[in-house]
């Protein structure tokens, strides 16, 4: 059976990079700081960045006794394809930005400028040679499903007013957890929920148990968050699941389905208990959030009509918010808003129209349509188990597609997308494994 990467002397070194990779999930989560005012954001990106130069330091070594690639990292030449135009752009984007500097770092609290992107990027590739195979993956969704248990137990710590840290503090009665952000903390387990229920498919009576109960404490952190746009990934997390639940995953998976219907019943009551929390007006048009989202959107679709090709620069779509929101919103509105540093147009693919241009957002379009067609390809042939993983990363992603049309990017949960998407392909570039006959127990 091949274990993963191999040098030119037959030794294994991806274990190491796997332990990287999973200690990356257990730790970037959960991790902050108040000794600085980024308590949140740069604490994360420090330990991805010593992890991502660990890991590459260990792919270096690998790489130069062996003399080649891993194999993963040599399939699915369209998405690489497409990756790589996604950064050729963004980098372009940058030599003409506006403003280098903001271009390079992005936002303040946010940082989501083009050495992030080089980051996601890294970790999508050093999960594509990392996790290979079934147990890989088995073992990044505990340490996924770990972290998520942790962050969503401090979620509940945080409403229930006994937090240590903030001692109850709760902007708008919306938990954030050691995420930062209520929004963020919802796209994170968004991802994080799906993977970790695929784990209660086994044997093991206290491992199921355990999976319950941690999926159980991130629905209810989910629910705290008082996301729409968090509700919505939601759905169509479990919209994913249902209809492969029959068609692709098979019949050995009952307590999934179990589960799956129980989940269901939870994200209804979630969306009716958030409605009837923030009261009607956050449904409609009337309510200040919605009216400040449709007129982000308004401005970032300007800004990418007025410069289609490479953008005003990544991330600086707060400098030229005010004055493209005078020329397309009403005085009124663009009145009010001069008041506030607008920081993105809080939707994803905007935000990169914006400041990279439409090439841009095709080519990470592209990087997405490929990994779901390659994804979905490989659970058609893949064996029972293996094909209950991909289709819980599929669906994960199908919840970030959505949540990123409602939030501004987030470290913790663009990372994690990534980190998912890239192990996703390094299981399919097996398929020899694939096609052997397994069951998973009921």
């Amino acid at each position: 059976m091949d274990a993963g990467p191999y040098d030119g002397r037959g030794q294994n070194w991806s274990w190491a990079l796997t332990g990287v990779l999973l200690a990356s999930c257990v730790v970037v989560p959960c991790v902050f700081t108040t000794r600085i005012d980024a308590v949140f954001v740069v604490p994360k990106l420090g330990a991805l960045w010593t992890m991502l130069a660990l890991g590459i330091a260990i792919v270096a070594a690998g790489v130069l006794r062996s003399g080649r690639l891993p194999r993963p990292a040599r399939d699915f030449w369209f998405v690489d394809v497409a990756v790589a135009s996604f950064v050729a752009l963004s980098v372009a984007a940058w030599v003409f930005s506006l403003d280098r500097g903001q271009s390079l770092y992005g936002e303040r609290l946010q940082y989501q400028g083009l050495l992030t992107l080089l980051l996601y990027v890294g970790f999508f590739y050093l999960a594509r040679i990392s996790i290979t195979d079934c147990r890989g993956m088995r073992l990044l969704f505990f340490a996924v499903a770990i972290g998520a248990t942790l962050v969503a137990g401090y979620a509940l710590v945080q409403k229930s007013g006994r937090d240590p840290v903030w001692e109850g503090y709760l902007p708008g009665g919306r938990v954030f957890s050691s995420i930062g952000q209520a929004n963020a903390l919802a796209a994170y387990l968004v991802l994080a929920i799906p993977v970790s229920a695929a784990l209660a498919v086994g044997p093991r009576r206290a491992i199921r148990a355990a999976v319950a109960v941690a999926v159980a404490a991130m629905i209810a952190a989910l629910a705290l968050t008082r996301s729409r746009g968090g509700f919505l990934g939601l759905l169509a997390v479990l919209g994913v699941l249902a209809g492969a639940s029959y068609r692709q995953i098979g019949d050995a998976t009952r307590p999934f389905r179990i589960g799956l219907a129980a989940a269901l019943v939870a994200a209804v009551m979630i969306f009716a208990t958030g409605a009837s929390i923030a009261g009607l007006p956050r449904v409609s048009t009337a309510d200040p959030s919605i009216r400040f989202h449709l007129d982000a959107w308004r401005v970032a679709a300007q800004v990418a009509a007025e410069n289609p090709l490479l953008g005003t620069g990544p991330e600086t779509f707060p400098d030229v918010f005010p004055r493209y929101s005078h020329a397309v919103l009403p005085a009124d509105r663009a009145a009010a808003l001069d008041a506030f540093r607008v920081e993105s147009p809080h939707n994803v693919y905007l935000g990169i129209a914006a400041g990279s241009g439409a090439p841009a957002l095709i080519a990470y379009l592209a990087i997405v349509a490929g990994f779901f067609v390659a994804a979905s390809r490989a659970a058609r042939k893949a064996t029972t188990e293996i094909r209950l993983q991909l289709v819980a990363v599929l669906a994960g992603a199908a919840g970030h597609v959505v949540t990123s049309a409602f939030m501004s990017a987030d470290v913790t949960s663009t990372w994690l997308f990534w980190v998912l998407m890239g192990s996703a392909l390094g299981v399919a570039s097996q398929p020899s494994r694939q096609t052997q006959q397994s069951r998973v127990p009921r």
